[in-house]
C-alpha cells in the first residue's frame, strides 16, 4: 500500500542522503510506532537511539527507536548486539620517554618505605630505586594502563578506590609472605586490599650500591599479568576464571620494549611463552587442562582443581592463555569479533553493577543512615535500599550470568565443535591440545 508510506516518512524524519559503511541489511519485516501506525522495512543500521530503515520502494528513513514499539526496540538490541565491532588495533601501544611521570613522594630509609608515583600509579617500595629502574617501571606501569585501553575488552581502567593505583615491592620473598602474598606465587593482586604486591626476585631487580636496579633477569611478565587484574579490578566478578587469568596471561606475553607493547607480534608472545614453559617445566611444555572441563568451568570447580593439586596452576594458566588468544587471533577471520562482544555484553552489567554503587552511596548519604566504621549500616524501616543488578543480585544469579554469556562464544556451535576447531588450529601452529 502506497499511503502509509508519506506519513511515516514524514514521521520518521529526514532521509538521510550519506551513510556511512553499513551493517548486513536484514530481511524486511513488520513493525509497529508507540502510536500503533505498522509498517514495513528492513533494518540498516542502528546506534542505540536511532534506527535506519530501507523502506519497500528503497527509500533510506532514519527513526528515534524510543518511538517504536517496546517489542520492536527489544528486536533492535538484539540486532545490534549481532552486528560486527569495529575494531582497529594499532601495531603497537604504550608511552613516550616526554610522557613519562616518575616522581620520588617520600623516602625513609630506617623504615624501608620509598614512595613512588607515576600519571596513574603510586608504589611502595623496601628499597630505593635507581632512577633508570624507577624510570622503567613507570613507563611499564603505564603502557600496560594504554594497553587495556585500546584492546577490544571494552576495559576503562580505573582505581578501585582513590585516585591512583596502588602496589607494594618487596626486597625479598619472606618481606613478600608476610606483606599478604600468596605461598609459591611470583606476584599477587590483592582485590581486598587494592594493590598489586611483587618481590623484587620475581621482576629482576638487584641492589647496586645504595639502590636497587635492573638485573640481567628483569622481565615484566608477572608485572604486566598481575597490573592487568588491577586493571580489571570492576570486571573479575562477572568472569569466568579462565578469562580472568588467561586476559591477564594474553597481555604478560605480548612483546614489550622501551614501554611499547607490539600488538602486531602477539604470534611471536606465543612462541615466546611456549619456549618459556619447555625451560621453566621440568616435562617441557605443560600437559594442557581438558578443554572441555575448562571452557564450561566454574570459580568454585577452578578453585577447587587447585585446592586438590596446586601443580594444576601451571595447566590452568596455560590453556586459559591458549583459549583467550584463540578467540583473538585465530577464532572465525581471527579479528576477535565473538571476543569484543562477549566483553560488550559484560560491560552492560557492569555498568549496571557502577550505577548501582552510586545508589548506594547515595543512599548512605541519606539522613537516617548510620554508617558505622566496618561497612555496615543500619536505616529507618522506612526506607528502600537500592536493588543490585539483576544479573548479579545472588552468587547463583551470578554463576548464571558466566554461564549465559559464554554462549557468545559458542556462536550457535556445540562446545565439542568448538573444541574441535580449537585444536586444529593449534595443530596447524604446532601445539597439540
Amino acid at each position: 500500500m502506497k499511503s502509509p508510506l508519506v506519513p511515516l516518512v514524514a514521521w520518521f524524519g529526514a532521509v538521510s542522503l550519506a551513510l556511512a559503511q553499513l551493517p548486513t541489511v536484514t530481511p524486511p519485516r513488520g513493525w509497529k510506532t508507540v502510536e500503533g501506525q505498522s509498517f514495513q522495512a528492513s533494518v540498516m543500521e542502528y546506534d542505540g537511539t536511532t534506527v535506519t530503515f530501507r523502506m519497500p520502494n528503497g527509500a533510506r528513513v532514519q527513526a528515534a527507536a524510543a518511538k517504536l514499539s517496546a517489542e520492536d526496540q527489544a528486536y533492535l538490541a538484539e540486532w545490534q548486539k549481532k552486528q560486527p565491532i569495529k575494531i582497529v588495533l594499532p601495531e603497537s601501544v604504550g608511552v613516550e620517554p616526554a610522557q613519562i611521570k616518575a616522581e620520588v613522594v617520600s623516602e625513609d630509609a630506617k623504615e624501608e618505605k620509598y614512595v613512588y608515583r607515576t600519571t596513574h600509579f603510586e608504589f611502595e617500595s623496601q628499597g630505593k630505586f635507581s632512577q633508570s629502574l624507577l624510570h622503567e617501571v613507570a613507563r611499564n606501569f603505564e603502557a600496560t594502563f594504554e594497553l587495556l585501553k585500546v584492546l577490544p575488552w571494552n576495559i576503562e581502567p580505573k582505581p578501585a578506590s582513590g585516585e591512583y593505583f596502588h602496589a607494594r615491592l618487596f626486597k625479598s620473598e619472606e618481606a613478600y609472605m608476610s606483606g599478604g602474598g600468596l605461598p609459591g606465587s611470583g606476584g599477587v593482586y590483592s582485590s581486598r586490599e587494592q594493590m598489586f604486591m611483587v618481590p623484587f626476585a620475581s621482576i629482576g631487580v638487584k641492589l647496586v650500591g645504595k639502590s636497587y636496579a635492573k638485573d640481567d633477569t628483569f622481565e615484566t611478565h608477572t608485572m604486566v599479568h598481575e597490573l592487568t587484574h588491577q586493571m580489571m579490578h570492576f570486571w573479575m566478578d562477572l568472569l569466568p576464571q579462565w578469562i580472568v587469568e588467561g586476559t591477564a596471561e594474553y597481555t604478560g606475553t605480548l612483546p614489550l620494549h622501551t614501554g611499547h607493547f607490539r600488538l602486531s607480534a602477539a604470534k611471536n608472545g606465543l612462541k615466546d611463552y611456549i619456549d618459556f614453559l619447555k625451560k621453566k617445566t621440568a616435562n617441557g611444555v605443560p600437559e594442557p587442562f581438558p578443554l572441555e572441563k575448562l571452557f564450561p568451568i566454574t570459580n568454585e570447580e577452578w578453585n577447587a582443581v587447585l585446592a586438590q593439586n596446586p601443580r594444576a596452576a601451571h595447566q590452568l594458566y596455560f590453556t586459559s592463555y591458549l583459549l583467550v588468544y584463540y578467540f583473538m587471533h585465530l577464532d572465525n577471520k581471527g579479528d576477535g569479533q565473538l571476543l569484543a562482544r562477549y566483553f560488550r555484553e559484560v560491560g552492560d552489567v557492569r555498568k549496571e553493577e557502577e550505577k548501582y554503587g552510586l545508589a548506594m552511596d547515595a543512599f548512605k548519604k541519606q539522613p537516617g543512615v548510620t554508617v558505622h566504621p566496618d561497612g555496615s549500616f543500619n536505616y529507618r524501616g522506612d526506607m528502600v535500599l537500592p536493588k543490585p543488578p539483576a544479573a548479579v543480585a545472588t552468587p547463583e544469579a551470578r554463576a548464571a550470568f558466566q554461564k549465559k554469556t559464554l554462549q557468545i562464544l559458542l556462536d550457535g556451535r556445540s562446545e565439542a565443535d568448538l573444541m574441535k576447531q580449537i585444536r586444529s588450529a593449534y595443530a596447524k601452529l604446532g601445539i597439540r591440545l
